[in-house]
């Protein structure tokens, strides 16, 4: 009974659905053909629309519930950055050295890995209008032991045993036009130095990128990686080395520290240097040819006048042709770090992260940095929490004549009794929780700054006398609540920005 009820059961269910077809069937014939195309594009539309939706769903998903399982069934959460078991490239012969009492060698030198510059092609950018000694003390700190150093400028000239070449030689007149920074450039070409500002030499630098790229690939093509240097970038050559061990310059790569570009683009800022793989240059530098082999695209430099003219900024030039070729920006602050040395916002992003790279540090903390980091031995990445050491900050608690609040600190309201005397200040940054220094403006402003930063002297003048402190328990406290356990080597990111 129960089967024939079945199959009673089936038997309607077939006939029902080849009536409803043949009846579907019927209506379709009885439509004109152009309405029956139009009915097949809006269902085929429909479907492949329900399709992408269950795709887009279902990356959704996955990568949520990545992250879901990540946070809630691991001991580790999700994290930005990788925990590599890194090892140092420099050898330990300043050690053997002191241990034998031989001084004679070069003491910054003596354990400098020099047989990667085999593939690691170091590029030092500078100009005429700026200082001698800050060229002077770079080749003798940073990099004294960069023994295939390449020395790009606005003028030919030899700078401690370098030739500097003219990078600007490689672009033709006819690019300049009748400008005042085609003046400029020749004023310094006919030894007039004293003609051509400051401001007119940063104009120049803009005008630098492009070619020097190109220029240095020309050099160097077998070169794996490039650096790209100023004469006020610092440089910790063993972070430097550990980070290009873990990855592959065959791939288009572009490190440094991130700033907004172009249309929603990021390049790297400069200042801070950056890094190119041997496949980003490659991809920079490519032109187009037609069958007889003649190239049916301009030169780089010459693809990009108009950008370049219009642009402040060569590194914002170079980071929008190499968008354009299809290399991205993998961001990388604060390992590579825009701040000074003294201007170091010391707090969790900038702590048991390695540094790489600085900008603007003064000549003594080039030469004292240098020496200090050569004497520390290099068995562990240089990181921020033993930068923090190498500045005695929390130590002093008062410092006159000292400024430590105009980057990212935060006035008192008005009413506020910190207002009142540097003592006052000083007991109100105590009481808040987020105030770690202050600076005091003697005509009776409290500045609390929500970071551990050493800050700069600032001689006082008729109007304006600063002085400047440090709540050391509040410090102490924050030190031995962030142990660093291991180096945390930041993942690529441009939501990570100076």
């Amino acid at each position: 009974m129960y089967l024939n009820n079945v199959t009673r059961a089936r038997t309607a269910a077939v006939r029902l659905v080849s009536s409803l077809g043949g009846g579907i069937s019927e209506y379709w014939k009885s439509w004109p053909k152009k309405r029956q195309n139009y009915a097949l594009v809006a269902i085929v539309t429909g479907v492949m629309f329900c399709l992408g939706l269950k795709l887009g769903f279902d990356l959704f998903y996955a990568h949520y519930w990545e992250r879901e399982t990540i946070s809630r069934f691991s001991d580790a959460p999700y994290v930005d950055y990788w925990e590599w078991e890194t090892t140092s490239r420099f050898s330990t012969a300043h050690i053997a050295n002191k241990i034998q009492g031989n001084t004679a060698g070069d003491e910054l030198c003596d354990s400098f890995p020099s047989y990667l510059l085999s593939h690691v092609q170091v590029v030092l950018k500078i100009g005429s209008t700026e200082p001698p000694s800050r060229v002077d003390t770079h080749m003798k700190t940073v990099t004294r032991c960069i023994t295939n150093l390449i020395v790009f400028s606005d003028h030919e000239s030899e700078v401690n045993g370098h030739h500097v070449y003219d990078i600007l030689a490689t672009i033709p007149e006819s690019f300049w036009g009748n400008t005042s920074d085609f003046q400029a450039y020749s004023a310094l070409q006919r030894g007039e130095f004293e003609h051509v500002g400051g401001s007119q030499g940063w104009t120049l630098d803009k005008y630098k990128f492009l070619p020097m790229v190109e220029r240095t690939y020309e050099m160097n093509p077998s070169a794996q990686w490039f650096v790209f240097i100023e004469s006020d970038t610092y440089f910790v050559w063993d972070n430097l080395f550990r980070l290009l061990d873990q990855f592959d310059p065959s791939l288009p790569l572009y490190f440094g520290s991130p700033s907004p570009g172009r249309s929603r683009s990021f390049f790297a800022y400069g200042g801070a240097g950056f890094v190119l793989s041997t496949a980003a240059v490659q991809k920079l530098v490519a032109r187009k040819s037609v069958g007889s082999g003649v190239y049916s695209e301009p030169a780089l430099t010459q693809h990009y006048e108009g950008v370049i003219k219009e642009d402040c900024c060569g590194d914002s030039v170079l980071g929008w042709a190499l968008y354009q070729s299809g290399v991205e920006l993998s961001g990388m602050w604060p390992m590579f770090n825009p701040h000074p040395l003294h201007g170091i916002p010391f707090n969790e992003p900038q702590w048991c992260q390695p540094v790489v790279s600085m900008h603007k540090l003064s000549l003594e903390d080039m030469t004292e940095l240098a020496r200090w980091e050569n004497q520390r031995g290099r068995k562990f990445p240089l990181l921020y929490a033993d930068l923090f050491e190498y500045t005695t900050l929390g130590t002093v608690d008062y410092k006159m004549d000292w400024d430590n609040g105009d980057w990212g600190g935060w006035q008192e309201t008005p009413e506020s009794p910190a207002h009142r005397s540097i003592e006052a200040c000083a007991i109100a940054c105590h009481e808040h929780p987020q105030c770690f220094s202050y600076t005091y403006d003697h005509s009776g402003h409290c500045i609390f700054v929500p970071s551990i930063r050493l800050g700069a002297q600032k001689p006082a003048t008729d109007t304006l006398r600063l002085s400047a402190g440090w709540d050391l328990e509040k410090i102490k406290q924050w030190r031995d609540a962030h142990k660093c356990q291991r180096p945390q080597w930041v993942k690529p990111s441009t939501d990570r920005i100076f």
